[in-house]
């Protein structure tokens, strides 16, 4: 199994490559596109999205904790990915999420400056000095993002294990050197697991006194009472995972199902190690039951519901 990164200097081409790399390979592509997707499994919209790049971008020194939980919350969707598929990933800092890691293959696509300029004034029809801002601003905002996540320099070449000039390449040059990598480096032969092992936190959630995990549980079922909402508690556990001999090596129990409406929730916060190890398993839940109708409510959602209701007053 294998995950390929593309990093492409702007006015590289390198989303097409990327796409016609994963079309080849029969890859899932996580670009632009998808990647604004992905974030809504995190209660994050387009337009939050931006916000997030724009911060980190603007090189502030300041991250509000909700905005630096998104942006790692991110890069956990991604090798998420990685546990269930095989990824060409454009961008996003990934070839620091997975770097020096078995099965990888980190590209690097560079050029001048005049091609990459004249390269952009054709594909996003902007002037000459317009495509040279638009390519400045794309490539400080890579940096950033790289060096803000992992404390590593975007031009550092120990990154990659391949860097092409696509002054001197065509696309089919390029992906022909590309797969020639994969094929030459046996990615296809490592086993997932040795991808995203330890990638992804595995903390458990510690319940405080009383019946609920934690006050956010306890709030919401105030909420169902008050509004007369029928609903159970922790109903039903789900299988996920079994070994050779069937016995459960991995479940699922959502905090509360509500009768009415045939629905389970999922509470959780901002709390990354979290909010990761719930997505992964409610992704696995969709996959495996997907008669099943369950939420996972966010930070967010849960108090723009107990303000919505008046019920944060006094807090």
């Amino acid at each position: 199994m294998a995950v390929i990164t593309i990093t492409s200097r702007p006015g590289c081409q390198g989303g097409e490559i990327a796409a016609r790399l994963a079309g080849h390979l029969g890859f899932m592509l996580v670009d632009k596109t998808s990647f604004a997707q992905l974030s809504g499994e995190i209660d994050l919209d387009e337009a939050g999205l931006r916000e997030v790049d724009e911060a980190i971008s603007k090189g502030e020194l300041q991250i509000d904790p909700e905005t630096e939980a998104c942006v790692r919350l991110l890069q956990d969707l991604m090798a998420q990915l990685a546990e269930e598929q095989d990824l060409v990933i454009v961008d996003r800092s990934a070839q620091g999420l997975f770097r020096d890691r078995p099965g990888t293959l980190h590209v690097r696509l560079v050029a001048p400056r005049m091609y990459r300029v004249r390269q952009a004034k054709n594909s996003e029809r902007l002037s000459g000095r317009e495509a040279g801002r638009f390519i400045k601003n794309l490539e400080t905002r890579h940096a950033r993002y790289l060096r803000f996540l992992y404390g590593l320099n975007l031009a550092d070449p120990d990154l990659y294990d391949l860097t092409l000039r696509m002054d001197r390449l065509s696309i089919e040059q390029a992906l022909r050197l590309i797969e020639a990598a994969i094929d030459g480096m046996d990615l296809g032969q490592v086993p997932r697991e040795s991808i995203v092992k330890d990638l992804l936190p595995q903390m458990a959630e510690k319940r405080e006194n009383g019946r609920f995990a934690n006050v956010a549980e306890t709030e919401f079922a105030r909420f169902l009472r008050f509004y007369n909402i029928p609903f159970e508690y922790e109903p039903r556990t789900f299988t996920l995972e079994t070994d050779a001999g069937g016995r459960i090596t991995e479940a699922f129990t959502p905090d509360f199902y509500l009768l009415e409406q045939d629905l389970y929730i999922e509470l959780t916060t901002m709390k990354q190690s979290l909010v990761t190890r719930k997505n992964r398993k409610v992704r696995k839940l969709r996959r495996l039951y997907p008669d099943i109708n369950i939420r996972i409510f966010y930070q967010r959602d849960f108090y723009n519901l107990m303000a919505k209701y008046g019920l944060l007053q006094g807090r």
